[in-house]
């Protein structure tokens, strides 16, 4: 932990895109989604959140709060019918079949319990075509680059702009090059997938598509409904396969190998 953990209220137009953003780049401890409120417990300062229609209030963090671990309620994720992901204190269900994930949770984000993390896992886990390489952009805790190790492939990519990330994703997966900063810190490779807001997607779109070969899938996630049209024609392929969790889409483009 960096600090102590601080709680504060996000309302206007613009709290849940705030939320989102949240995700990404700060180390969320917990949320509580309202009618008109959505409060946030962090460990630390919140940061400068870039957003105009946004009203953000600090509020006391009651004392017992402080006794919740936020392990208590940890559960395995059943992500797929053969696709599970859990954090190493829980234990394997006897219903677990097939691939399993095992991500301690923490804070960095995308251990599984997120909507997108999951829209990205079932996305990904339907059109997995076996690449010989793999880039994962906007890593969090490595979750998804975790998945292609898994699968097999022999050459994994990732990259964060948070520190925590990097560190959280370098300890999950020793063997992958993974980066700080953006795509463009990248080498080139024949699958990705990123899991992102839509606007960051939009942003960083340039730098993965000049690493991206073609030669296998793209997925991308992270997407609320409004932004899927925007983002999706950016990449100037049919999208071949789509999920959606909750307010989160999934979207699959099928490499050249594939087509």
């Amino acid at each position: 932990m960096t600090g102590p953990v601080r709680a504060f209220t996000l309302r206007g137009a613009d709290a849940v895109a705030a939320l989102d953003w949240l995700h990404v780049h700060a180390d969320l401890q917990g949320v509580l989604e309202g009618d008109d409120v959505i409060t946030v417990w962090l460990d630390g300062v919140l940061p400068a959140l870039p957003f105009a229609a946004l009203r953000v209030a600090e509020i006391a963090v009651r004392a017992e709060d402080a006794l919740i671990t936020g392990l208590e309620h940890d559960v395995a994720i059943e992500v797929a019918a053969d696709l599970w992901v859990r954090p190493p204190w829980v234990e394997r269900p006897a219903a677990c079949r097939g691939i399993e994930l095992v991500v301690p949770r923490g804070g960095a984000f995308g251990s599984g319990e997120h909507a997108s993390t999951r829209a990205a896992l079932r996305c990904l886990h339907a059109i997995w075509d076996a690449p010989a390489s793999f880039a994962d952009v906007g890593t969090g805790s490595g979750i998804l680059a975790l998945y292609a190790h898994v699968r097999g492939c022999g050459r994994i990519e990732a990259c964060d702009i948070d520190p925590a990330s990097v560190q959280a994703a370098r300890e999950l997966l020793p063997t992958a090059r993974v980066h700080l900063g953006g795509a463009a810190t990248l080498a080139g490779v024949d699958g990705m997938v990123a899991n992102m807001t839509g606007s960051e997607l939009t942003a960083a779109m340039p730098e993965m598509l000049a690493r991206w070969s073609g030669r296998r899938a793209l997925v991308l996630s992270g997407m609320r409904a409004g932004e899927v049209d925007a983002v999706a024609a950016l990449v100037g392929r049919p999208v071949v396969h789509r999920e959606v969790v909750e307010p989160f889409t999934a979207i699959a483009y099928a490499g050249d190998g594939a087509r």
